[in-house]
């Protein structure tokens, strides 16, 4: 294996194996399954072929036939992974105490992350092995036929427009291939015997005729494939952000912008390409390829018999060529797709990349992606030249051929010399159009890549929405929660709370805690894996999206404006209403003051994603359109995080007054913010440890007690160091 090519998935992690090696099936129990198989490197610190072996009872880890490790399924708590230097190693939850049990390295982190995900699938969310292998066998990547026929099912609306400039593409090829056999005429009928001088006009005139209407033809089909390339461009883009648009953010978190991007504009870019350019000229030169085949027979069966020798070991080089490319030009879509990811990633957090004086860090990532990028596009070249020069080597040594035996011919008098240079000259005519195949074979491998990208993204499930549209009275109950971003470390784990309808209930807790995401499944942003959560006793997922979202509001610490102006970015959510009721929600948000001076008060516009206004600005006008929806349940995220003390108050005060008789859920780690919150939960690592009135929690003596006491401190030192200066 060479160093630019990649160990194929399967080599490192096999799921549900047909072919279980012996040593493995021996030790196994009556109706034990094996779901995973996966070698490592380390075992306990040193170097050691081992292998792990996820049943449907067990995690054992093998070496030579011995078991080493060997944890029953209903003993683990969770599996988890940590990473270090250049290894990660599978962490085993079993009895509170954490265990590493298997070491690889860190390039086999995805194969991985994939079987933790399995394991907790089954030790906590209690998935049956029927339904496990349903879902990790039905993924299978579609055949060519029915990619191809899915794309034109797309591109429908297309089809007029491929017709039309398929058409004019084959009159402009016959108008190509008719000066040859003119030229033939001339030369037999009118410069070798030097006779018929009135076929010399003819012949001129006709040339002349051909050549305007190819201008004409030309013109016409570069008019209409700018329609067609416009509107395959369309329809491609349209269909990718609609789908985006309607899916969970689970896929934009684990597609990432950058890799988004690629499918929007590159992937859509190279099938819209392929499909008004490539795909055109495999019709007309396969169509010319029998047209000039038919001629060529015509002037000299024993010379075509010759020429069409290359086509055999042309089809058998097609052959292993497509079985090869594919990985190749997935391995430069992956490496694109990083390097847009990360100039992404750059831009947007311009400002935290200056303050931190990280630019050179960034600029050396960018090289790094940059070079990973051109090695794969050179990979690419390498595999194509391994493959076609040969094939074109074989061409030119049947030229030659050709030109040897016809030139015998001529000589003998078996052939006339304008047929001679009428074949020799169709014969690359003939040539041509496969190499052209040739061309749009390799065009097909690497377009094969992006419509696959295409539709995987296409084939995202969307978010699915229930029927159920009545009012929300507010009761909220979490029962058995379970959540994870990406299907091993559980940002919430076993989380039951019960909310009654209008309490104000304040969330706290260390950073990463998982209070933001508790934020995010009551607006189903995401879906826990495990457990449900109940709105005024009927579940979350029975909710009619649009209903739910609109009794729901959401006030993020960090909200990004759209690049619109105030008032209309306060109406995002009820465009219709009045100037007057814009105003009276600003004042509730403490904003109205501020926005009055500015040059165009209520008009002036925030700039992208907000850059005009500062953040406590941004997070005001932010908490003014959550109130202009009169949302059953208010859902609030550092709502005073950006403020100063000044605004505070008055933000403060204006929450209290308009979360009354709300149910309200206020995210906060300023614990001031939550003095007038009916009850306070307590999160830690993603789990409910206390729960009660701010002063039932500090004589407890907990978690909430020690954060209250670290900002008591903390409020101390700064008024010594006022005091002092």
């Amino acid at each position: 294996m060479t160093k630019n090519e990649e160990k194929p998935e399967e080599a490192e992690l096999m799921l549900f194996p047909e072919d279980v090696p012996n040593w493995i099936k021996e030790g196994l129990e009556r109706e034990e399954d094996v779901i995973a198989i996966m070698d490592t490197e380390l075992y306990k610190g040193r170097f050691a072929e081992t292998s792990l072996v996820l049943t449907n009872k067990r995690v054992m880890v093998y070496r030579k036939g011995d078991i080493l490790e060997d944890i029953s399924l209903t003993r683990i708590e969770e599996a988890s992974i940590r990473t270090y230097l250049n290894i990660c190693i599978l962490v085993i939850k079993t009895g509170g105490v954490f265990k590493g049990i298997a070491a690889f390295n860190r390039n086999r982190f995805k194969s991985l992350e994939k079987l933790v995900t399995i394991i907790n699938n089954l030790v906590i969310g209690k998935i049956s092995y029927e339904l496990l292998k349903s879902s990790v066998t039905k993924e299978s990547r579609l055949s060519e036929k029915r990619i191809f026929r899915r794309l034109f099912g797309l591109l429908r609306p297309t089809l007029p427009l491929i017709i039309v400039s398929l058409v004019l593409s084959m009159v402009l090829r016959i108008f190509d291939l008719t000066p040859p056999y003119l030229i033939k005429i001339l030369v037999d009928e009118v410069l070798t015997p030097r006779a018929h001088i009135e076929k010399l006009y003819w012949i001129l005139a006709a040339l002349l005729a051909l050549f305007i209407g190819q201008i004409l033809l030309n013109v016409a089909k570069g008019y209409i494939n700018t329609k067609l390339n416009l509107l395959i461009s369309r329809i491609m883009r349209s269909a990718i952000f609609k789908k985006l648009q309607r899916t969970s953010l689970f896929y934009h978190d684990k597609f990432g912008s950058g890799g988004l991007f690629t499918r929007i504009f590159d992937d859509a870019r190279q099938i819209q390409d392929f499909i008004a350019n490539s795909l055109q000229s495999v019709a007309i030169n396969a169509g010319a390829v029998v047209f000039v085949g038919a001629i060529l027979v015509s002037l000299s069966l024993k010379l075509t018999i010759i020429s069409i020798l290359p086509l055999f070991i042309t089809f058998i080089m097609a052959i292993f060529y497509s079985m090869r490319a594919p990985l190749y030009y997935f391995r430069v879509w992956r490496k694109w797709s990083n390097l847009v990811s990360t100039v992404s990633d750059a831009l947007n957090a311009v400002l935290l990349l200056k303050s931190y004086r990280k630019e050179r860090e960034y600029e050396e990532k960018f090289m790094k992606e940059h070079i990973g990028f051109e090695e794969s596009q050179v990979a690419s070249f390498k595999i194509e030249q391994t493959f076609w020069p040969p094939v074109w080597l074989v061409f030119l040594g049947c030229n030659l051929s050709i030109w040897f035996l016809g030139g015998l011919d001529v000589l003998n008098g078996v052939l006339s010399l304008g047929s001679l240079i009428a074949f020799t000259t169709y014969m690359w005519e003939f040539y041509g159009p496969i190499f052209g195949l040739i061309e749009s074979f390799a065009s097909f491998q690497r377009v094969k890549v992006s419509i696959e990208r295409v539709f995987e993204l296409l084939d995202l499930e969307e978010e699915k929405s229930g029927t159920y549209r009545a009012p929300i009275r507010g009761n909220v109950v979490f029962d058995n929660v379970w959540f994870t971003y990406d299907g091993i470390h559980y940002v919430l784990k076993n989380v039951s709370l019960d909310i009654k309808s209008g309490e104000r209930v304040g969330i706290v807790g260390p950073s990463g805690a998982g209070k933001t995401t508790m934020a995010k499944l009551m607006l189903r942003l995401y879906e826990p894996q495990f457990g449900k959560i109940a709105v005024d006793g009927v579940d979350l997922k029975e909710y009619d999206l649009e209903s739910l979202r609109r009794q729901v509001a959401m006030v993020m610490q960090d909200t990004p404006l759209f690049d619109i102006s105030i008032a209309e970015n306060i109406t995002i959510a009820k465009p219709e209403v009045s100037p007057l009721e814009v105003m009276r929600v600003a004042k509730l948000a403490a904003a109205h003051d501020f926005i009055m001076k500015l040059p165009e008060a209520y008009d002036t516009e925030v700039g992208r994603r907000g850059a005009k206004l500062s953040g406590g600005e941004k997070a005001r006008i932010a908490l003014a359109a959550a109130l202009l929806k009169d949302p059953r349940i208010l859902i609030l995220d550092e709502p005073t995080a950006m403020l100063d003390a000044l605004t505070e108050d008055k933000v403060i005060e204006a929450l209290e007054r308009v979360t009354k008789y709300r149910t309200t859920l206020i995210i906060a780690h300023r614990l001031s913010t939550l003095k007038f919150t009916d009850r306070i939960v307590v999160l830690d690592d993603g789990r409910v440890i206390e729960t009660g009135a701010h002063k039932e929690l500090l004589k407890k003596g907990g978690l909430y007690a020690e954060l209250w006491n670290s900002q008591l401190k903390g409020l101390a030192r700064r008024q010594v160091i006022l005091y002092e200066r």
